[in-house]
């Protein structure tokens, strides 16, 4: 056994450079920019310091924005060419990307919150293809669709017919990659207006090249206007009765 003694600083997550340098090299926080555009002049940072910064706390361990100044400072303050800026900056550019709810009402007078947000879907497919995890020259994806209901105590979430308060996001996924995603309010049915939400998953796709050969989902789809649309973009389709 040889033991060395050193006085430089251990970094006790010193890979994430490694990951940090695989990623930059496949010009992902290059087409973040590109596509999400500028800050501002007087802005330090760029949204792809955002997602650079996410990415670097999950794979320290971290959950949320806050673990990037509580606990994660003098870790990250060691990544090459990655300059840490607080809690607070992440999660103001977290909201200017956010988008606006939309409500409407049904037939029967309830009201149903939609947030639809196509700029972050689209970036979201070109960078699973820039990064070759989804190619248009494959011809045999399998679309999946569910709705996933997500507890919360947020102050606009609504109740739900698992008897609690929440969310109840649209999410369609291919293989292991998610690739649209809208989100809902707890007391929307999930057949409501599904046929909408659908067209524009399947549009997001075909704007990158992505059609889908077989289209997946359980009985929350059966319903008369989701059908037409999984048929007429997809040769075949599996829905639960």
């Amino acid at each position: 056994m040889k033991i060395t003694y050193s006085k430089e600083n251990i970094n006790s997550f010193g890979g994430i450079n490694f990951a940090d340098s695989i990623i930059g090299n496949t010009s992902v926080y290059k087409t973040i920019d590109q596509t999400l555009g500028q800050r501002g002049i007087k802005a330090g940072y760029s949204y792809s310091d955002l997602f650079r910064s996410y990415l670097l706390i999950v794979l320290c361990g971290g959950g949320c924005a806050e673990d990037i100044t509580e606990h994660l400072r003098s870790e990250l303050s060691q990544v090459k060419g990655f300059e840490v800026c607080s809690a607070d900056t992440l999660l103001r550019m977290q909201k200017e990307l956010a988008t606006e709810k939309e409500s409407t009402v049904s037939q029967t007078g309830i009201s149903h919150d939609f947030n639809i947000n196509l700029d972050m879907n689209k970036l979201m497919v070109k960078l699973l293809v820039q990064t070759g995890q989804l190619s248009p020259k494959n011809k045999d994806y399998i679309f999946d669709y569910d709705n996933q209901f997500i507890p919360t105590d947020k102050y606009d979430s609504k109740r739900s017919y698992k008897h609690a308060d929440g969310y109840f996001p649209g999410i369609a996924s291919i293989g292991n990659f998610p690739v649209y995603i809208e989100n809902r309010n707890g007391n929307s049915n999930v057949k409501y207006k599904q046929d909408e939400t659908l067209k524009r998953a399947y549009s997001v796709l075909a704007e990158f090249g992505i059609k889908a050969k077989h289209s997946r989902m359980d009985c929350g789809s059966f319903y008369q206007k989701v059908i037409p649309v999984v048929e007429a973009n997809s040769k075949y389709f599996y829905i639960r009765a």
